[in-house]
């Protein structure tokens, strides 16, 4: 976070400078003027977090900077500094936005108070009106960030945005009573997702600037270095660290990049996996490689198999993972049992999807909808349905839209662009095309030879 000191007086904006730890407030970046003119063009350059100003200075005040950022619309909080005659004047700012005024000269305990508040008001804004945070999938972000196979899950780069430039610490709590669990979800800023329990124990990710309120409240909590999520490598190191006590180096987590099973694990072919799972961690000698091993392992299988229960993949991680020979045998284990459950009902997803895809031919199909209707990954559920079938998914689908086609040809007098809409074709030379593929002829040639056979 940036901080800007605006004061025609410049020894206040040097005493203020110098007053706080700053960084301990996750302000990474200060800077001053005593020229409330070029204030504006720093708050209309700069991603300015917080603004610290006298109320009165000539030119432009306190307030007009208030106005100002008001109608730019700029996500910066601001904190007025007044004297005892001005106490009508910082109601009015606190009506305006404002977050809280202070009154010359700043006592150090004051400010303190007030940046907690301004931080906590400002964490808060992570709750974004437009972001669902409630369906935030806190523990496939992290996945995404540390480890080295990365899937593309297209809605997390909403999050990145919303997340960039916060300062984040990983905590553990062991056995974990109930009053402390509601203290770390009553300093979660909202961002529970981020908060896992793994039997009695709790383990995740918290705001740096919640630490402090944390560790005063919380006996026996741990806290890592600070990190941000943009800084990928960094948070690496640091999850590696913290949870496992290893130091990992980027070149350590590539050695794993080409592994034969990862690549058959993405397209969800668990059975062919296995035995080159078995045989790669087998070569590998120390717990940190076959930490990072299990820990790419586990990406691969949580994004890759919806089915998969996530409190496994979090007893796996925060439980299992400083043991890997024992982590190692639970996943396999889990990992074959799901399957196992999966091979009885593979009568049953082939019914589901036949009966979907019959109800919903004028609507647009893809295997990522598809996929999350019997929970499996796309690519697993095309290869499934193609070894039960017989028939590649697509043309199933092909082949239903064009028999309905035909048989709204036979049965009514809707216009051939009308039945191309309602079968799920948007172009009708596209439907036409299709259609004379699969039976021969146009679709006006299929109407006029029905009609003439009566």
């Amino acid at each position: 976070m940036q901080l800007l000191i605006v004061d025609d007086g410049h020894y206040i904006v040097e005493y203020l400078k110098h007053l706080l730890d700053w960084e301990k407030f996750g302000i990474e970046t200060v800077q001053t003027t005593i020229n409330s003119v070029e204030a504006k063009e720093i708050l209309n350059r700069n991603q300015i977090s917080i603004l610290i100003t006298d109320i009165r200075m000539p030119e432009v005040s306190g307030i007009d900077l208030l106005q100002y950022i008001n109608e730019k619309k700029l996500r910066t909080k601001v904190i007025f500094l007044s004297g005892y005659s001005d106490f009508e004047y910082s109601q009015k700012a606190i009506r305006l936005g404002a977050v809280d005024y202070l009154l010359k000269p700043v006592d150090k305990e004051d400010l303190e108070t007030t940046m907690k508040q301004v931080v906590k008001t400002i964490d808060q804004h992570l709750l974004e009106k437009d972001l669902a945070w409630g369906e935030f999938d806190g523990l496939g972000y992290l996945l995404s960030v540390v480890c080295e196979h990365r899937f593309l899950i297209k809605d997390y780069n909403l999050y990145d945005g919303a997340l960039k430039g916060k300062q984040f610490c990983f905590f553990q709590v062991p056995q974990i009573s109930k009053r402390d669990e509601m203290t770390l979800r009553d300093n979660s800023s909202g961002l529970d997702a981020f908060i896992w329990s793994t039997g009695s124990n709790m383990a995740g990710i918290v705001l740096k600037s919640h630490v402090e309120v944390l560790e005063k409240n919380i006996e026996n909590i741990t806290i890592s270095e600070c990190f941000e999520f943009s800084n990928k490598n960094t948070v690496r190191h640091f999850f590696y660290k913290f949870f496992f006590q290893e130091n990992v180096s980027t070149s350590e987590l590539e050695m794993l990049r080409n592994c034969a099973s990862f690549t058959k694990l993405e397209e969800g072919e668990w059975g062919y996996a296995k035995k080159d799972i078995l045989k790669e961690y087998s070569r590998m000698i120390s717990v940190k490689q076959k930490t990072i091993y299990l820990l790419e392992l586990i990406n691969f299988l949580y994004f890759t198999n919806k089915r998969l229960p996530s409190a496994n993949v979090k007893n796996w991680i925060f439980n299992q993972l400083t043991n890997p020979d024992a982590a190692f045998q639970s996943i396999i284990l889990d990992t074959v049992e799901i399957q196992r459950n999966e091979r009885f009902s593979k009568g049953d997803i082939i019914d589901t999807i036949h009966t979907f895809i019959d109800d919903h031919l004028g609507e647009d199909m893809n295997l990522d909808d598809l996929g999350n209707i019997v929970y499996l990954h796309p690519v697993y559920l095309s290869k499934l349905y193609k070894q039960e079938t017989g028939e590649n998914l697509s043309t199933y689908i092909s082949r239903k839209r064009l028999e309905k086609a035909a048989k709204l040809l036979r049965g009514s007098k809707l216009h051939v662009n009308d039945i191309s809409q309602m079968v799920g074709y948007k172009k009708p030379q596209y439907f036409i095309k299709q259609f004379k593929l699969q039976y021969g002829i146009t679709p006006h040639q299929y109407r006029r030879e029905k009609i003439r056979q009566g």
